[in-house]
């Protein structure tokens, strides 16, 4: 079986914010798996509809991220608001995380995994995907774990967060699953991003300097080469759930680039996460 291959290299931070809801503006018709990096430094909240065990409906949370928005210590550096359904269990109205090209994230899209009861089969290749972080670690000698949804590398007496990952129902009968690797991890941002002050629940480690539990590769072994080991880590992902790579033309860019200007642009979206103004 093939699998449509889109290695988009580095992206503008318009694209990377309509990445994670390719499937709202691109219609899936084949299994399709995307690689991407940021070209250039940015922080993305993560706000979508998330799914509510208790009364078993999507729901949304309108969260005001103006204080993240207007703070002069975060002047000049890009933010976007993507929009990301949640299927997991999520303790918190939004997430941050800083992105650059020191990072590599993959989305794989996969057929007949739509529907909520088959949640169980974008588990397992979610399982596929953190394991095979923790192979190709174990074969360059580095211990390595996996924690819920994240995997972590051993570093001295602790442990530290490289990669997460998420998995949700897409369109056209598809399911959804993304991970990512970070290679160096921009921690005097990240703890500039917690010094602001908010109302709002946020998903964030309870630590002092988020450098104590989140890292990049690089940190553990600087020798690591960041194309050939995210290329490792595709090859062994197709091969284990019996795909080649077909690699094709990005003939979509526009149509996401649009996307995500008006995401990046939308006041009401990414001040408030009003989702009204979208399709």
């Amino acid at each position: 079986m093939e699998i449509r291959y889109l290695d988009l290299g580095s992206v503008s931070p318009e694209i990377y914010t309509s990445l994670w809801e390719y499937d709202n503006v691109v219609e899936l018709k084949e299994p399709t798996l995307i690689k991407f990096s940021t070209n250039k430094t940015l922080i993305q909240f993560w706000q979508g509809p998330y799914w509510d065990e208790v009364t078993q409906t999507w729901k949304n949370d309108y969260t005001d991220l103006s204080n993240f928005y207007n703070a002069k210590i975060l002047e000049g550096i890009p933010k976007c608001r993507c929009y990301i359904p949640i299927e997991i269990n999520y303790s918190a109205e939004i997430a941050y995380y800083i992105a650059s090209k020191h990072g590599t994230d993959f989305i794989l899209y996969l057929p007949e995994m739509d529907v909520l009861s088959e949640k169980h089969k974008r588990q397992e290749v979610d399982a596929i995907f953190q394991n095979i972080m923790v192979e190709v670690l174990s074969d360059r000698h580095i211990d390595s774990k996996i924690d819920g949804n994240d995997v972590l590398y051993r570093y001295g007496h602790k442990y530290k967060k490289f990669s997460g990952s998420l998995y949700r129902p897409a369109s056209n009968g598809f399911g959804y699953i993304d991970n990512g690797i970070t290679y160096k991890f921009d921690f005097k941002l990240a703890n500039k991003l917690r010094e602001i002050t908010n109302e709002i629940s946020i998903k964030k480690f309870d630590v002092k300097d988020v450098s104590d539990v989140v890292g990049g590769l690089w940190e553990i072994d600087r020798t690591i080469n960041k194309d050939d080991l995210d290329f490792e880590v595709i090859h062994r992902l197709c091969y284990k759930l019996g795909y080649t790579l077909r690699h094709d033309n990005f003939d979509e860019e526009y149509l996401l680039f649009e996307r995500g200007h008006k995401r990046m642009t939308d006041k009401n979206w990414y001040l408030y996460g009003n989702n009204d103004g979208f399709t």
